[in-house]
């Protein structure tokens, strides 16, 4: 796909080896051709190595080394244990199990022995092989020889249950894949290796022939052990995949390497909705650039057996508190460097690493990465420099999500205006993640959404509405409003001045008035009403405003998405792009009382 691209030179089996810097910039990177499809390179160091003098990098790879010889500082190893970190450093866990073990501990449980301490420890490599089960004819795809220093003793094996075609069920220790084919995943005493990982890492890209071998010869071992001493001579490799690399993996799975310092670091607090907060979701990120939602997994770090329970020190994987999260933009611009972006070792702590490592992350931070590089460019400033805003309207007007709900899809109509808004906090407090864009808006809906949108800093003076009280969450939007119409002199509600009462009911009421205005926040908003609303708050915020004749021409009610498009069009924001409905259509004219409709009528919200 890249290499017919326009005007992409795609240069593949390129493997970096050194850059050049001139103060903070990388400005050449220097790089040998791969000598195997496993990325090898020659033994001995060519005399003149092929070099390309970029003007912005984008270090894509799980290594990476090219961003580290720039100078970019990294991380490579575990953090402490934390009051943003419940689940740092060194730790045991019931996690993986649904289940009451055998010493009475309960599924989802911290073990003791559990020190929290921070250490150099990175979770278990591997190289996942894609396997078929064959009822007749496996006898072809039995491995012909032991791999190099193969030990019996390392493995066991105790295959899950199988379906009628011989596919694993998932979440055994095979995954399955497609067209019935399964992944290699067993955690421990399977195809997970820790010796050597963080020596891979570390390892200039010339030394890391041997330590790559290893870790083929210990998966290739795991599964010659199921062939043989297993008992299941019918698994074997997929003829069908890698066929240009003996059907194995072009490169082993790294799970974990640099995790590189940058403006913004990610915590288990911004992936762990429990941490920070009591919502559904973790702290919401006006300056998200991805979204993901696996959960907090990390296999063993080290090889260390609680002697009670069994359980392999570091690994854990607490389902209960997965959710979805965003990713901001400063993660991906490490320090030190001015013309570097990473998109797999993003800066992050251990523990919220163990839930970004995943490809559906890296698709979105390498789409990110992309549009800024291609913006830094256009506009000659450094990556750290480029606008967020900017990032995310390209990444909106090509469906990227970055706020995650169910029931959205970039299809929608509204889908952009709607994830504007979510970006400023317009997110409903459903544990379903779900933002109803069908649903009929409400004057709640948008009085908030209009805040929001412009971006009105939050002012109480007062309670000036009959039937909305504090605890309301409509209540600090609407008495916001109210302070900033007060102060421009705009009557944005009725009976903000001079109010007009019906003398004989108030001569009836038990107490003295004290709240003038009405406001039914559960009300749906009528087209009609919405539109004149919003014009008469960009009038009181001194800013130019702008009619949207079709989207006030309907006695309709509002739907959700529709609201977004209409008060992001009306906050006249440019990088989105929103329905011809609702788009502003040059300033408004000939509007001067919105209190009052054809009939002379205040909206049935607003009426007292």
């Amino acid at each position: 796909m890249i290499a017919d691209a326009k005007g992409v030179r795609f240069i593949n089996n390129a493997v970096p080896v050194g850059v050049t810097m001139e103060s903070n910039t990388i400005v050449e990177v220097q790089w040998e051709p791969a000598v195997d499809a496993f990325g090898n390179l020659a033994t001995e160091e060519l005399d003149r190595p092929r070099r390309v003098r970029p003007k912005v990098v984008i270090d894509a790879t799980h290594e990476g080394d090219v961003a580290a010889w720039a100078g970019a500082p990294f991380d490579l190893g575990r953090e402490c244990r934390t009051d943003a970190e419940p689940h740092a450093g060194h730790i045991f866990t019931s996690t993986l199990d649904r289940h009451v073990d055998g010493n009475g501990y309960l599924p989802s449980t911290i073990l003791p022995r559990s020190t929290g301490a921070a250490d150099h420890a990175i979770m278990a490599f591997t190289c996942r092989l894609s396997v078929r089960y064959r009822r007749s004819g496996f006898e072809r795809f039995l491995l012909k020889s032991k791999p190099e220093g193969y030990d019996p003793a390392k493995y066991s094996w105790s295959p899950g249950p199988v379906s009628p075609d011989g596919n694993s069920t998932f979440g055994s220790v095979l995954i399955p894949s497609l067209n019935g084919k399964m992944l290699t995943n067993q955690r421990h005493r399977g195809d997970d290796i820790l010796t050597g990982n963080r020596e891979f890492i570390l390892a200039h890209p010339r030394e890391r022939t041997p330590i790559r071998k290893r870790f083929y010869d210990h998966a290739l071992g795991f599964l010659y052990f199921i062939q043989n001493e297993g008992g299941m001579p019918q698994l074997g490799l997929a003829e069908d995949e890698y066929i240009d690399n003996g059907n194995v993996p072009h490169v082993p799975y790294v799970r974990e390497g640099r995790r590189f310092r940058a403006r913004q670091r990610m915590t288990e607090a911004d992936v762990n909705p429990t941490v920070a907060g009591v919502g559904p979701r973790p702290p919401r990120r006006m300056d998200s650039i991805a979204i993901g939602d696996f959960a907090i997994e990390s296999r063993r770090c080290s090889d260390e057996i609680d002697p009670e329970t069994k359980a392999y020190e570091g690994a854990m994987f607490p389902r209960a508190v997965r959710s979805p999260y965003q990713v901001p933009y400063g993660c991906l611009v490490p320090d030190d460097v001015d013309n570097v972006l990473v998109t797999t070792t993003i800066s992050a702590t251990h523990v919220a690493f163990c839930a970004l490592r995943v490809e559906a992350v890296w698709t979105e931070t390498g789409t990110a990465s992309g549009l800024a590089a291609s913006l830094a460019l256009r506009s000659g400033c450094n990556v750290a420099d480029v606008p967020i805003d900017a990032i995310q309207g390209a990444m909106l007007s090509r469906g990227c999500k970055l706020t995650y709900f169910a029931d959205l899809e970039a299809s929608h109509p509204h889908f952009p205006a709607i994830q504007w808004l979510a970006l400023r906090g317009f997110v409903p407090d459903d544990r379903g993640y779900r933002f109803f864009p069908n649903r009929s808006a409400t004057w709640g809906d948008l009085v908030e959404a209009a805040v929001l949108a412009f971006g009105v800093p939050i002012s109480v003076t007062g309670i000036h509405f009959e039937g909305l009280e504090p605890a309301s969450a409509a209540f600090r939007y609407a008495e916001t409003l109210y302070d900033v119409a007060s102060r421009a002199g705009v009557g944005l509600f009725p009976n903000m001045r001079y109010p007009v009462v019906d003398a004989p009911a108030d001569y009836l009421r038990p107490e003295a008035r004290s709240r003038w205005l009405r406001l039914e926040v559960d009300a749906e908003v009528m087209r009609a009403e919405a539109a004149p609303f919003l014009e008469h708050l960009t009038k009181a915020l001194n800013r130019p405003a702008h009619s949207t004749s079709e989207a006030t021409a309907s006695d309709r009610p509002l739907t959700r998405g529709e609201l977004a498009s209409l008060v992001v069009s009306a906050a006249d924001v440019s990088s989105i792009a929103v329905p011809s409905g609702f788009a502003v259509s040059g300033p408004a004219e000939g509007r001067t009382a919105f209190e009052a409709d054809a009939a002379g009528r205040a909206p049935a919200a607003l009426r007292g």
